[in-house]
C-alpha cells in the first residue's frame, strides 16, 4: 500500500478507511504488530523512549536523518525492527485491535499539551516535527500491507 502522508490527520483518515479490512503483510510481522509498533512509537514521544542512542549520535547523524526525512517527505526503515529497549510485541491481537490502538495513540498525541520527550535517534523534536515524522513512519509501514 504505497502512500505519502504529511501529517497525522491524513494518517488518521487513511487508517479509518482500513477499518474492517482483511490485511496481509509482506514482512514476517502481522498487521497487528505494525500498528502496535507505530502506536508505541507515538506514545514514547510523550512518555519517553526506553533507550536513547548516545547524545553525540542524536546531535549528528540523528539530526541529519530527521531533516532529510522531513525535507523529502518520506522515510524508509527496517519494518520489522522494534523500538530499542521496548518490550517485544508478543500478543496475537487482531488487525482491528492493533488499528484501534494506533488510532487511540494518534488521538492521545493530538491532545497532548505536555513536554515531548526526545526521540531515541533524532533527539528533541517539536510537536509539528513529530507529527510529520509519525505520519511518514506509518506510511512506511503501510507499504508492507495489502488488502487480502
Amino acid at each position: 500500500m504505497d502512500t505519502k502522508l504529511d501529517n497525522l490527520a491524513e494518517a488518521r483518515q487513511l487508517l479509518q478507511t482500513l477499518e474492517g479490512s482483511d490485511l496481509q503483510s509482506a514482512t514476517e510481522w502481522r498487521p497487528y504488530q505494525d500498528f502496535i509498533h507505530c502506536a508505541k512509537t507515538i506514545d514514547y514521544a510523550m512518555t519517553g523512549y526506553p533507550a536513547l542512542k548516545p547524545a553525540w549520535l542524536r546531535r549528528t547523524v540523528g539530526r541529519l536523518a530527521i531533516h532529510r526525512f522531513l525535507k523529502q517527505g518520506y522515510m524508509n526503515h527496517n519494518l520489522t525492527a522494534d523500538v530499542a529497549g521496548s518490550p517485544p510485541i508478543t500478543e496475537q491481537g487482531t488487525t482491528a485491535a492493533g488499528l484501534n490502538q494506533l488510532l487511540q495513540a494518534i488521538d492521545r498525541f493530538d491532545a497532548w499539551t505536555g513536554p515531548l520527550q526526545p526521540h531515541l535517534l533524532f533527539g528533541q523534536l517539536s510537536k509539528e516535527q513529530y507529527d510529520r515524522y509519525f505520519a511518514m513512519h506509518i506510511a512506511d509501514h503501510l507499504t508492507a500491507l495489502s488488502k487480502a
